[in-house]
Formats: C-alpha cells, structure tokens, sequence
C-alpha cells in the first residue's frame, strides 16, 4: 500500500481534474445540473422528478419476511476500471452471476459512492459500493455493501494504485486479478425493495439489496475515492412513499 503522503497529494491534485469533467457534462451531484433539476435536463429524466418508487431511500420500518438468500457465484476479473466523470466504474468480464432463488442475473461492474446513498435508520455511511447486475429479460438488481471508517480494506488496497483519475480515462491491467465479492460482506443478510437507478435517467423497476453487514476502510482510502471525484456523487434521499422494505430472514 502507498504511504500516507502519497495519498494526500493525489487527493488534491485529482480534485482539479474532477472539477474540470463536472463542468464539462450535462449533468452533475452539484449546482444547476444537479439532482434537483435532472429532470429539466432532457425529456428523458422525466422519473427523476416525477416517479413513484425512486431511489435511494432511508432503510427503515422494515417487514420480517422469509426471503432467498444472494447466492454470489462470481469468477475473478481483470482489473479494469474507468473514470466516468460523477463516478469511478469498474466493469467486471463475463461469467459471473447473482441468483436469488431462480432468479439469475449477470454482474456487469460496481460502482463507488461517497458518501453512500443509502441510510439505514438515519445513519449514513462515508463510503458505498453499488453491484450492478442485469437479468437476461433486462431485469435490474444492484447489492449494496456499506463501508465504516476503520481498518484499512485489504481488497481495496488492491485497486488503489491502479484508480483513473483523469476524466474519461481508463485504467485496466491484465495481471491484476480481483473477486468482486471480496468487497462485501461475509454475511449476505439483507434488505430489499423495488426502487430506480439513482442517476438519470432514473428508470424503475430496479430491486435494490442493501447488505446489513457493513465493511470497514480507512479513512485515507475513503478520502482518496471522494477526492479522485472532487467530491460527494450520492444521489439524496428520495420519498419512500408507501414502499414495502423487506428484512430477509433466510430462505
């Protein structure tokens, strides 16, 4: 792992460039182009501020309920990572799958969010990491792991040295092998719901899976992912409205 300076100075200096992209694209987590008006930006985020089940959400007032456990058959994938501008993204290879009872969905990357969007009970957490995975019918379900501010995450650490930190910019190395579920979890406990994507054009119909379990990262590895974005790229909380949010209790 880096030393501690190094980190320092790479927050900083990466905080410029990410600047930079948030001026440069039609939309944003700040200012005119910001969550408020993403529906004023193109006829196609009309969800954002019109839809019924948007996401994310405070996780609370949860129903009990039997429910089948996430069962993540993921391989390992190069590293391959790219600077999306509001996000660093990390698209996974081919062959890995979640299944949730007969449902069978294919994990196409994660994504880093600081803070997370998510809140449970009230609480935020300083750092998320959102799952992104598709069904075969197109169906959406994204796994949600929460990070504390603690020890040093070892997996983490893994993909430090490798971040892009310049808009548009892509990062990938062959010999550098990562499991996806290695970054969350051992305990796969969760809470689901049925919400949207949490950037335009914010479509519905996605089952969100927040982890229970949180995991721990130091806070030099939290303040360089917010620094290499130049700053907070989490949605706010939206309306629950009168959304069931399932407690699963095993199968």
């Amino acid at each position: 792992m880096r030393s501690g300076k190094f980190f320092s100075g790479l927050v900083l200096a990466t905080a410029i460039f990410a600047s930079q992209a948030a001026q440069a694209q039609d939309w944003s987590y700040s200012g005119g182009n910001g969550p408020n008006n993403w529906h004023t930006l193109s006829n196609n985020n009309a969800l954002c501020a019109a839809g019924r089940f948007q996401s994310p959400i405070n996780i609370e007032g949860t129903e009990p309920a039997v429910m089948n456990r996430l069962r993540t058959d993921y391989s390992v994938s190069a590293l391959n990572m790219a600077h999306r501008r509001t996000m660093i993204a990390f698209d996974y290879e081919n062959g890995s799958y979640l299944r949730v009872g007969r449902k069978v969905m294919a994990l196409n990357g994660f994504v880093f969010r600081t803070p997370a969007e998510h809140t449970v009970n009230g609480e935020q957490f300083p750092l998320s990491i959102q799952f992104m995975h598709r069904a075969s019918t197109g169906e959406r379900g994204i796994v949600v792991a929460l990070f504390k501010e603690g020890r040093e995450n070892r997996a983490l650490s893994e993909l430090m040295p490798h971040l892009p930190i310049e808009p548009d910019q892509r990062n990938r190395v062959e010999n550098t092998l990562i499991n996806a579920r290695d970054l969350m979890p051992a305990d796969k406990s969760y809470y689901r719901y049925a919400g949207s994507l949490t950037m335009p054009p914010c479509s519905e119909g996605v089952s969100w899976y927040i982890l229970k379990q949180s995991v721990e990262a130091s806070a030099e590895q939290i303040n360089l992912l917010r620094g290499v974005l130049g700053g907070d790229n989490a949605r706010p909380i939206q309306s629950r409205g009168n959304r069931l949010i399932l407690d699963a209790r095993g199968e």
